[in-house]
Formats: structure tokens, sequence, C-alpha cells
């Protein structure tokens, strides 16, 4: 617990600094290092996780995994004779050049921010979905290459890349569409009602092929150990719509001053957009969990660098340190939310998230040492 306090107190300290001096070169070139020391030391010697057997499995079998970018990779080590540990540590690396690149085109300054923080909620799911995130990147690249930089060369190759990676990329795609169809005005209520219609189409096709859906990747979506209740469904699913319906309150506000400087700040318009997107998987995730945790929660990404991006906008000081504290506040509250509040409703110390991320420590050969 003392432990948990001290790290806290850290992120907290080096959120304040960091915003406070982000003008400044050295701690543009320290939030980079230290952001790229956290990532990898967390991850990179990491030898075993709840996933470790399973891509173990695909690594001597890479005929029956269908991910391209995978089985190239898994190719090129199986010639060389190593073991699945080279896969993962190829992953990481990977993983984190996209994160890194990508939130770097908004922030240098906060880079060690945006990292700490959303490895303090993803840590366990990184370390574990290593095709899905280095399809999520990619992903985030390539839709930055064409809405920010309007280089649609680029935005088809790391398309391309993404889709090799993991097939479930593909359901990020639709926002592009989004982006371009639907004003800046409807958005978020257009969104609400194409998450009804994505919930209710998603219910049907469960409802109604369950018994034959065997296709690719999306036959684990309808798995029955992905399924819960709908209390279980929202009690996984709410405190992410919270930070979405931050974002929108927040947007609005800057809007009411801010609102022309807005309108032509692109990377302001894509990073809104983008974090806005994932509301459109809320109503069936409140039955299909997966949903949540490959699209809304490994967004939080997006989220934190549009908060970061977006203080600028702030008019004063005073009023940065208060959004900076506002945002804080609700880091607290979801590391609350997700590692606190389950233990003591359910009364039980060996809460299964703890215990995976503990799992990753123990196994981890930057930490601990083993003969």
């Amino acid at each position: 617990m003392l432990l948990g306090y001290i790290v806290g107190f850290i992120i907290i300290l080096q959120v304040y600094t960091f915003e406070i001096f982000k003008k400044n070169p050295l701690i543009k070139v320290l939030s980079l290092l230290l952001g790229s020391f956290v990532f990898y030391a967390l991850l990179y010697n990491v030898t075993y996780n709840s996933d470790w057997d399973a891509y173990y499995n695909k690594y001597y079998q890479i005929a029956e995994n269908s991910d391209i970018l995978f089985n190239i990779i898994s190719s090129f080590y199986l010639a060389r004779g190593s073991d699945y540990s080279n896969v993962y540590h190829f992953h990481i690396v990977l993983i984190g050049i996209g994160f890194f690149y990508f939130a770097s085109r908004f922030s240098y300054s906060g880079i060690l921010t945006i990292i700490s923080i959303y490895l303090l909620f993803q840590l366990v799911a990184v370390s574990n979905q290593i095709r899905y995130f280095v399809a999520f990147p990619l992903f985030l690249i390539a839709a930055y290459n064409l809405i920010v930089r309007q280089n649609k060369f680029f935005f088809f190759l790391w398309g391309i890349l993404s889709v090799s990676s993991h097939l479930g990329i593909i359901l990020m795609y639709p926002f592009i569409y989004f982006y371009y169809k639907i004003s800046s005005e409807q958005y978020f209520k257009k969104l609400i009602l194409y998450s009804l219609v994505f919930a209710g189409s998603t219910y049907l096709i469960y409802a109604a092929f369950l018994i034959y859906v065997n296709f690719l990747h999306f036959s684990a979506y309808f798995d029955q150990s992905w399924l819960s209740s709908f209390s279980g469904g929202l009690l996984n699913s709410t405190i992410w719509i919270l930070w979405l319906v931050y974002i929108f309150l927040k947007n609005k506000r800057l809007s009411v001053s801010h609102s022309k400087a807005l309108e032509t700040d692109i990377k302001y318009q894509f990073l809104y957009k983008l974090s806005l997107y994932t509301v459109i998987f809320f109503p069936a995730s409140l039955i299909l969990q997966i949903l949540c945790h490959r699209y809304m929660i490994a967004s939080l990404i997006v989220w934190i660098i549009f908060i970061i991006y977006s203080l600028q906008y702030e008019s004063s000081l005073l009023k940065r340190l208060g959004a900076i504290s506002i945002f804080i506040g609700l880091v607290v509250v979801t590391f609350i939310y997700q590692y606190i509040l389950p233990r003591i409703l359910i009364g039980n110390a060996d809460f299964e998230p703890i215990e995976q991320i503990f799992e990753l420590f123990y196994s981890n050969t930057f930490f601990y040492k083993f003969p």
C-alpha cells in the first residue's frame, strides 16, 4: 500500500512539473527518456504472463495463426532457432515505438505522463495482447497520416500493417468515415445513435448465429467466456464513459471562448473526435466486455493525449493548474474504481487484475534476477 502511495505521489508531481515547464527543451528530452525507460522497464524483460503459453503455441504452429505480421516475425525468429521470448521482445519494441511516435506528434513534454497513466491501467493488456497492441498504434499513425498530414500513401501503408497484425483493428476504421461525414455539432449525438444500432446488431448476431459464427478472430468476440451479465458489463464500462463525458464537457467549455481556434486546429479535432468515437462500443460492451477492453480502454492513450493537448487552450496558468487537478482527480477515481473498489465489494485479497500485475513484476528480470 505504501508503495502505491509513493508511485501515486511521483506521478502527480511529474504531471504538474512537466506541464508547467513544458516549453523547456530539457523537459521535453527528459520526458521522452523517462517515458521510454518506464515503458521498456515494465514490459521488455517480462518472461511470463497469462497469455504466454497461448502465444508460445502460436509461435510453433504458425500455419494455424491468421495474423500475417505475427507469422512473418515468427518465421524470422524460428529460422534462427530463437525461442518465443525474442518474438515478445520485438513486439514490445514495435508497440513502444508506435505509441511514442504518435504521442510525440502532439506533446513531447507530456510523453512521460501519457505513458505512466496509460500503463497504470493497461500494463497487463499491453503485455498479454501483443498482436493487437502492435495493430492499435499502427492504426493511430495511419489515421493521423490521413487526417492531419493528409498523406494517403502512408495511411494505406500503416493501415495495411495494422490489419495484418490483428484483424480486430478493422472496427476502429469506421472512425474515418464518421470524422469526415458528421459535423462537429452533431458528432456526439450521432455516435450515440450509431452505438445503439451497433449494439442491436451485435445482440441479434449473437442470438441468431452464435453456433455458426467461426470466422477468423471475430468468433472470439462471441465466445461464452467473454459474455457477462448486464450489471457486470455496466460495472466494467461505467468508469470509462465518465472519461468520455469529461472530454465532451471539456470541449464544450473550451468552445465558448476558443471556438474558431478549435475549429481550425486539426490536431485538436482529430484527438477529440477519435476519443469520442469509442462511445460507439459502449452499449454492446455491456454484454461483450471484450469490446470495452479492446476498443474503449485501449483508446485511453488517445484520451490522455487529448486532455494534455487541450491544456494549451486554458487562458491562464491558474486555469491550467485547475484543469490538471481535475484530470489527476479523474485518474485517482479511476484507480480506486478499478483496483480498490472491486476488492472491497468482492472481499477477496486475491483480486485477479492485481494478481496479474504482480505476476508481470515477478517474471520481469529487470526487477527480479533469476538464476
